[in-house]
């Protein structure tokens, strides 16, 4: 390639990364017609060309070179781009047909015992860091809500938004977009809403009755609106094109839920009555986190596993494996045999990236089963961490499969106990959280565990341990509207209690070395 060649490319290429797309086409376009094989440049116009709505035009150009190139890696890559051209065209037969053509391909490059070159993907740094962490990107999102409800459009948080402020208290620090989610019956007012808030719509390749993107000019974050509606007794979602089959449509189903007025600091807004009720719909077990979720396909409240959601499978599927992130492929490939388990191409995929590596020392990635969750609840106070405390621990954790400990606060101790504890809560939270049986802390909880305390946070069991009857009587007080199947008392260790260490300190424990020497 010559160098004025590379020059231009590489010109075209940063002006379609700033979405200056006509002066890309007005470099790519001479450059088509002088280099018709070159696959650089059929990469980037056909690139271009999906993002200005000619992928009708990228069906014989990117067929001519598919039947040009000889490696698997580049049949691969032009069966790829074939199939992604005739999904953005809605012709799924031919889509599929690609997206199949494409892993055949990769299959064989793998047993050939070769695996795509991994291709490090780019990280745009937004001006000020990460908003999902500054909490820039939560305080758009409830302004944005409270506009919203302000003009009585009913729309609330949804989907991995509403996850991370139920699950972590906080938007998820790893998220790329907010969710936000209307009844159908808003769905004009909402987007028109949207639209004089300031938020710009951002184009779609292909145009969904019931969702759409809208971006924010200033931080640039994504806002997803998903268009709701009841079907009897059920509540349904997804992707809907009204005058397509049954086949081009992806229904998520959801058990009827109320929704409330909920306050913020920057005014009310709506949030779902039970939002566990819709997370346990969606993710199964909502409370395990699972890096390699993706809503389009992971959802397990899909009605169907159509050829819509298929072929959104297929196709990233086959995008990481290109770009040789074996690990994100295998998912997708693990994911698709899970809704689909006779789906042999899915398996066979599966297969081959788990011999890929293998043979490159790589670790396999561990899906959460979402398997039945016994969940655990404990308070204590935790003072001078030791040994005792240890082995309630593990006793604990052994009760369930998930143990979350509530640190109390110094005040509550003065109450119980009538004194001060050495180490403040905040030091007391962090020993507990570093210990191994431990899978969450909390600071703030309250004194009485009732059922709907439990049943808010999923819990299944609430232990304690105690070193005297008085101490029995009192704790089983606290519970005590708790049915008897949710309360298990553990022994306490004898021996050892931080009292006992508190009065070694005062006697001057390890103030006289016997028996030791310098060296």
């Amino acid at each position: 390639m010559s160098k004025k060649l590379d020059e231009l490319l590489l010109k075209a290429k940063d002006l379609i990364a700033t979405c200056k797309l006509n002066d890309a086409d007005r470099i790519l376009g001479p450059l088509k017609q002088e280099h018709p094989l070159s696959q650089d440049v059929a990469r980037l116009w056909c690139s271009l060309a999906m993002r200005t709505d000619r992928a009708a035009d990228v069906l014989p150009y990117a067929a001519r070179i598919y039947a040009h190139v000889q490696s698997d890696f580049h049949k691969a890559h032009w069966a790829h781009v074939l199939g992604t051209a005739s999904f953005i065209l809605l012709d799924l037969s031919e889509a599929h047909m690609h997206f199949i053509d494409t892993l055949n391909h990769l299959m064989a490059l793998a047993k050939a015992g070769k695996v795509p070159p991994l291709r490090e993907k780019t990280k745009t740094q937004r001006p000020g860091g990460n908003v999902f962490v500054s909490g820039e990107a939560e305080k758009l999102l409830w302004t944005t809500c409270v506009k919203l409800a302000k003009l009585r459009i009913p729309a609330f948080p949804f989907a991995g938004t509403l996850l991370g402020l139920v699950r972590n208290g906080c938007l998820l620090d790893f998220d790329k977009d907010l969710d936000i989610a209307v009844w159908m019956d808003s769905w004009d007012a909402c987007c028109v809403a949207l639209e004089e808030a300031g938020w710009v719509r951002a184009p779609m390749r292909i145009e969904y009755a019931n969702y759409r993107d809208y971006v924010h000019p200033e931080l640039g974050i994504t806002l997803d609106v998903c268009g709701l509606q009841a079907r009897g007794q059920q509540i349904i979602s997804g992707f809907s094109l009204p005058k397509y089959s049954a086949e081009y449509q992806r229904v998520s189903v959801f058990p009827q839920f109320d929704l409330i007025q909920h306050s913020t600091d920057y005014g009310a807004v709506w949030f779902p009555r039970q939002p566990e009720k819709i997370l346990a719909a969606f993710y199964g077990d909502w409370r395990t986190p699972n890096p390699h979720w993706d809503t389009v396909i992971s959802a397990r409240n899909l009605e169907n596993f159509t050829l819509l959601v298929r072929c959104y499978a297929y196709h990233r599927l086959a995008q990481h494996w290109l770009s040789g992130n074996l690990t994100k492929a295998w998912c997708y490939a693990h994911q698709i045999a899970l809704k689909d388990p006779d789906d042999v191409l899915a398996l066979r995929s599966r297969q081959w990236l788990e011999r890929a590596l293998t043979r490159l020392n790589r670790e396999i990635p561990v899906w959460p089963g979402n398997q039945p969750q016994k969940r655990v609840y404990t308070r204590m106070v935790a003072d001078l961490f030791h040994e005792g405390h240890v082995n309630f621990l593990r006793a604990a954790r052994a009760l369930g499969t998930h143990l979350t400990v509530c640190v109390v606060s110094d005040e509550r101790v003065v109450e119980s106990k009538g004194k001060l504890p050495v180490m403040k809560q905040a030091e007391r939270a962090a020993v507990v959280a570093a210990c191994k049986y431990v899978d969450a802390v909390m600071t703030e909880t309250p004194a009485s565990v009732t059922v709907g305390f439990m049943q808010k946070n999923g819990f299944d069991i609430y232990t304690f341990a105690c070193a005297s009857e008085h101490e029995r009587l009192d704790k089983y007080q606290l519970c005590a509207t708790l049915p008897a199947e949710m309360i298990q008392e553990l022994a306490y260790t004898p021996g050892i209690s931080t009292s006992e260490l508190v009065m070694r300190i005062l006697d001057g424990a390890g103030s006289k070395a016997v028996g030791t020497k310098s060296k």
